[in-house]
């Protein structure tokens, strides 16, 4: 993030994109995770460019979890609950991880049953939480026993880090901070919350404090018991 805590311009300028590496190499030293997860914008990256029509449901869609045949055991949680996105394979590679990560998109009961029809014809597994928003103690909790997920590192954008931090299921945070200020109001920054709610503070420990290469500060943070 910037010195005023921002992920991203708000605008097209691209405000992060110098630091990735170093961005890359914090992550290559976090504690070991066997999952990730972004959200809808994130996932855009890896998603197919084509526009593919959504086939109309052979048979009865219901609103169940679908696993898919995968090999290996690391796993890329993409959030995705409107149906938006075309994927060309079922699997995710990342530059700093040599396995691929098998797909596994999150979607809730109001989907359209067109979309997980989709996922189903092109082998991409899907996990169904909550209705019309998603319930990530109930995602985490499937995760775990489907995936076998222990720890997972959550890379969403300002509104996904937001809720999962509302529901107090955040253990530890990660910040790399860039020497660059946005000083735009519009700009997300890395935990947003729209929705109306009594203020929560949320304490955290400080873990660890390392000055890394480009002017950034790569900062840890634990619950605080």
């Amino acid at each position: 993030m910037t010195i005023d805590g921002k992920i991203t311009s708000g605008e097209q300028t691209d405000i992060l994109n110098n630091y990735f590496d170093l961005y890359t190499k914090t992550e290559d030293m976090l504690p070991a995770h066997t999952a990730w997860m972004c959200g809808r914008v994130t996932m855009q990256m890896f998603a197919s460019t084509k526009d593919v029509s959504l086939p109309t449901p052979s048979h009865a869609i219901e609103p169940i979890d679908y696993i898919a045949p995968h090999e290996g055991n690391l796993f890329m949680f993409g959030v995705d609950t409107k149906g938006v996105l075309r994927w060309g394979k079922n699997s995710i590679k990342l530059s700093n991880v040599a396995e691929p990560l098998h797909l596994v998109v999150i979607v809730t009961t109001s989907t359209p049953k067109e979309y997980l029809q989709y996922l189903q014809n092109n082998g991409i597994s899907y996990l169904v939480a909550g209705t019309n928003e998603i319930d990530f103690l109930k995602l985490f909790t499937t995760m775990k026993e489907k995936f076998g997920v222990e720890t997972l590192l959550l890379e969403g954008g300002g509104l996904l880090n937001g809720s999962v931090m509302a529901d107090n299921l955040v253990d530890e945070i990660s910040i790399l901070v860039t020497p660059t200020v946005t000083n735009r109001s519009k700009a997300p920054s890395v935990f947003e919350r729209k929705q109306e709610e009594p203020l929560n503070l949320r304490p955290y420990s400080l873990v660890g404090v390392q000055k890394l290469d480009k002017d950034t500060v790569w900062l840890r943070y634990k619950k605080h018991e």
